[in-house]
C-alpha cells in the first residue's frame, strides 16, 4: 500500500508538471497577441470596407443616369419667317419667353472597359493597403523578439547567481568552521559574506530589470504576465537556408507593380470607343416643333458614340510614366535583394558563431568546476586565501553566464535569420 501511494504521488506530481509545462506561454503566442492588440490591426476592416464602397459606386456606372432638368429663359430675338402678308395666312410669331422641364435618362451600353479597369484598380489598392499593416505587424514581432529573449536571458542569469548563491553559502558554513578551527583568519570570511550580499543586489537588479520588461511586453500583448517562469525558453531549427525573400516590405514592391499593372490597363480602355443609349422626354415653349408657340410635350430616344481618336499622346506618356515606375520599382527589388543577402551571410555566421562557442563553453565550464572545487579544499586548509578562492568563483560564475548568453544568442540569431528572410 506504501508503494501503491508513492507511485500514485509520483504520478500526480509529474501531470502537475505536464500541465504547468503546457500553460507555459510561448514566443508564438506573444506575437498572435501582439498582433490582434495592434491598433492598426483592424484597418484591413477598414480598407476591406473602403474597398466594397468603391466597388459599388464603380458599378453604377452601368446603372441609367437619370436627370430632371428645368429652364426658363428669355431672349432678345427669335427666328421669324418673313413672308409677305397673304389672303388668309398669317405667319407664326415665336415669344421670347420660353419653358422647359426635361426628363433625360443615359444608359452605358459599352464603356470600353473602364468599368472593370476601375474595380481592378480599386483591387490592387486595398491589397497594397492592407500589405502595409501587414509590414507593421511583421516589425512588431522584432519589437516582441527583443523583449521575449532579453526577459529569458534575465531568467537565466538570476538562476545562475541563484546557484552562486548556494556555492558562497556552502563556503561560507564550511569557512566559518575552519576559522572556528583557526585555519582562516575572520577577515577571509567576511570577503566570502560580502561577495554573497553583493549577489543578492545583483539578483535584486536583475528581477527589476525583468519587471520592466515585463511590463512593456504586456503592453504589447495584453498577456498580464506576472512572472519570467511563465515564459517559455524558445527553440527552433532551421533546414532549409535557401534563398527565398518573403519578406512583406518585398512582397509590397511586387503589390505595387500589379496596380501600376492595373492603372495602365484602364489607360488603355480610356482610349476605345463607347457606345451608350438615350432618351428625353419634356414639357415646355416651344417644344421640339419650332414653329408652334404652344405649351407642349415632346420626347426623344436614341443611341450615340464617343471616340476620342487623338488625344496628342497623352495616353502614351501616360503609359510610359507608368512602365517607369514599373522599372523603378524593378531596380527597388534587385537592391532589396542585394542587402538581403549582405544581411543573410551575417545572420549565417552568427550561427555558426554561437554553436561553435556553446561547445567551447561547455568545455570551459568543466575545467573551471574542477578548479573551484580544488581551490575551495585549498581555501578551507588555509593554503589559500578568500580572494583567490572568489576569482575562481566568479569565473566559473561568468562562464555559466556566457554559455546561457550564446545558447539564447544561438536561437535568436535563428529567429533573425528567419525574421529576415521573411519566414517568421
Amino acid at each position: 500500500m506504501k508503494k501503491l501511494c508513492i507511485i500514485l504521488i509520483t504520478i500526480s506530481c509529474v501531470r502537475l508538471l505536464e500541465a504547468q509545462v503546457d500553460n507555459l506561454i510561448t514566443l508564438e503566442i506573444c506575437y498572435e497577441n501582439a498582433k490582434i492588440n495592434y491598433p492598426n490591426y483592424k484597418q484591413t476592416d477598414l480598407n476591406n470596407a473602403i474597398y466594397k464602397l468603391n466597388v459599388e459606386n464603380t458599378g453604377s456606372n452601368y446603372y441609367p443616369t437619370l436627370n430632371l432638368n428645368g429652364q426658363i429663359s428669355w431672349q432678345s430675338d427669335v427666328t421669324k419667317i418673313n413672308i409677305p402678308a397673304a389672303a388668309g395666312f398669317k405667319a407664326p410669331e415665336i415669344s421670347k419667353d420660353w419653358y422647359k422641364i426635361n426628363f433625360d435618362v443615359n444608359q452605358v451600353i459599352y464603356d470600353g472597359g473602364v468599368t472593370k479597369g476601375q474595380k481592378q484598380v480599386h483591387e490592387k489598392e486595398r491589397v497594397v493597403s492592407n500589405q502595409e499593416v501587414i509590414i507593421e505587424l511583421y516589425q512588431l514581432k522584432e519589437r516582441v523578439n527583443h523583449l521575449y529573449f532579453n526577459i529569458i536571458f534575465l531568467k537565466k542569469n538570476i538562476e545562475i547567481l541563484d546557484l552562486l548563491r548556494q556555492n558562497l553559502t556552502a563556503g561560507i558554513d564550511e569557512s566559518e568552521q575552519a576559522y572556528r578551527n583557526g585555519v582562516i583568519l575572520k577577515s577571509e570570511l567576511n570577503k566570502l559574506k560580502v561577495e554573497l550580499i553583493q549577489v543578492d543586489q545583483e539578483v535584486i537588479d536583475k528581477n527589476s530589470d525583468i519587471e520592466s520588461v515585463i511590463s512593456a511586453l504586456n503592453e504589447l500583448t495584453k498577456l498580464n504576465i506576472k512572472s519570467a517562469n511563465e515564459l517559455k525558453t524558445p527553440e527552433l531549427t532551421i533546414t532549409d537556408y535557401s534563398f527565398i525573400n518573403n519578406r512583406p516590405e518585398f512582397l509590397m514592391l511586387n503589390k505595387q507593380q500589379d496596380m501600376l499593372t492595373a492603372v495602365k490597363d484602364l489607360t488603355n480602355s480610356k482610349r476605345r470607343p463607347k457606345f451608350s443609349a438615350f432618351g428625353q422626354v419634356g414639357y415646355g415653349r416651344p417644344g421640339y416643333d419650332m414653329l408652334n408657340d404652344n405649351f407642349d410635350d415632346y420626347y426623344m430616344i436614341g443611341a450615340r458614340m464617343n471616340w476620342n481618336i487623338w488625344d496628342w499622346n497623352k495616353t502614351k506618356n501616360e503609359k510610359q510614366v507608368l512602365d517607369i515606375q514599373h522599372e523603378i520599382i524593378d531596380q527597388k527589388k534587385q537592391t532589396f535583394n542585394q542587402n538581403l543577402r549582405t544581411e543573410l551571410i551575417k545572420r549565417m555566421g552568427e550561427i555558426s558563431k554561437y554553436k561553435e562557442l556553446i561547445t567551447t563553453d561547455e568545455k570551459i565550464i568543466e575545467l573551471q568546476d574542477n578548479v573551484v572545487k580544488t581551490t575551495l579544499a585549498q581555501f578551507n586548509n588555509g593554503s589559500i586565501t578568500s580572494t583567490t578562492y572568489l576569482i575562481e568563483l566568479n569565473k566559473l560564475t561568468k562562464a555559466k553566464i556566457a554559455m546561457e548568453s550564446h545558447k539564447l544568442q544561438y536561437v535568436f540569431a535563428k529567429y533573425q535569420y528567419l525574421t529576415a528572410i521573411g519566414n517568421l
